[in-house]
């Protein structure tokens, strides 16, 4: 990745952890709220494949990390083998398709979610695993599905290099002076 693609990942990780931090820790349901974080590694595993995607989800994790009250690197782990999973089962597919972006943020919330709770159950968190996990991985799957486009688009943004962006002006019309 590019300096500036760096940059714009960690923009858009403060972002997602200010976003999760005031408004979506505030919506309860059930006593759950919804989660963002796993949705910045499964965008960049889409856009840019497993190894992109494993980065930035041990970054992101790691800067969650150090707001949430688990054990710290918990979720940078989680974010990690996410964004590399993700990339990896979607990497034969044609990520373009409409169902993919919506599919692959159920599943991999839901996972992570699961992953999250036992791991932490592992590491002397026992609480993380007495709680309704039926009111969990619901309010996780409604919000990831609704929340994956914005990210999504953000994370386009951020890892969408300038050669690699299409224009609406052909080749030989922009190198034409006015």
């Amino acid at each position: 990745m590019s300096p500036r693609a760096w940059i714009r990942v960690v923009f858009i990780v403060f972002v997602c952890l200010l976003a999760q931090s005031t408004v979506l820790d505030a919506i309860r349901i059930a006593g759950i709220h919804p989660d963002i974080v796993w949705l910045i590694p499964i965008s960049a595993a889409l856009i840019d494949g497993p190894e992109t995607g494993a980065i930035v989800g041990f970054w992101a994790g790691l800067a969650f990390d150090l707001v949430i009250p688990t054990p710290f690197g918990l979720t940078a782990l989680v974010g990690c083998l996410l964004g590399y999973s993700t990339g990896s089962a979607t990497a034969a597919m044609d990520r373009r398709v409409g169902w993919l972006r919506p599919t692959a943020a159920l599943i991999g919330s839901v996972g992570a979610d699961m992953l999250f709770a036992v791991l932490g159950a592992i590491l002397g968190q026992q609480e993380m695993v007495q709680i309704n996990f039926a009111a969990l991985f619901g309010v996780i799957a409604v919000s990831a599905v609704i929340l994956v486009m914005p990210v999504n688009r953000m994370m386009r943004w951020a890892l969408t290099t300038e050669t690699h962006r299409s224009t609406l002006i052909p080749a030989h019309a922009a190198d034409r002076v006015w």
